[in-house]
């Protein structure tokens, strides 16, 4: 009586990760032609618009190479829009100059955004199961 309870509980243990995880990939971003200067890359997977606050998955790499590779782990399979910047004087923010436009170096996914804002419908991609590799070139 008591395996049988041992081997039930492991087993309802075992499904319940198995549903946990069955809706979710890995998202793998590569934001090219980064200068390897050791500051950090920031990278936000936005839902709804490119306002911060809508990117529920977030994250950062340093700039070590020419291609700085992010893995974002159990990503939600959606559509989604990618914004990348390389913070170069380390401060930890994108900066702007006077009249509002970026003066470090970005990238959104399927590189809009080079020649006015960055239509948010535009740069979605779809993120799949098991996992999902975005290209952004950084300028």
């Amino acid at each position: 009586m008591m395996g049988y309870r041992m081997r039930r509980a492991g087993l309802t243990a075992f499904l319940l990760l198995s549903v946990s995880s069955a809706h979710a990939a890995t998202l793998t971003i590569r934001a090219q032609g980064v200068q390897p200067d050791g500051n950090m890359v920031y990278a936000g997977v936005c839902d709804t618009s490119f306002e911060e606050s809508t990117c529920p998955y977030k994250d950062r790499g340093q700039a070590t190479a020419a291609t700085v590779e992010l893995r974002i782990r159990n990503v939600k399979p959606g559509a989604y829009a990618i914004a990348v910047f390389h913070d170069v004087n380390g401060n930890g923010k994108l900066d702007r100059n006077l009249i509002g436009l970026p003066s470090e170096p970005y990238g959104f996914s399927n590189d809009v955004g080079r020649r006015g804002p960055p239509n948010f419908d535009a740069a979605r991609i779809v993120v799949r199961e098991p996992a999902t590799t975005v290209v952004i070139p950084i300028r």
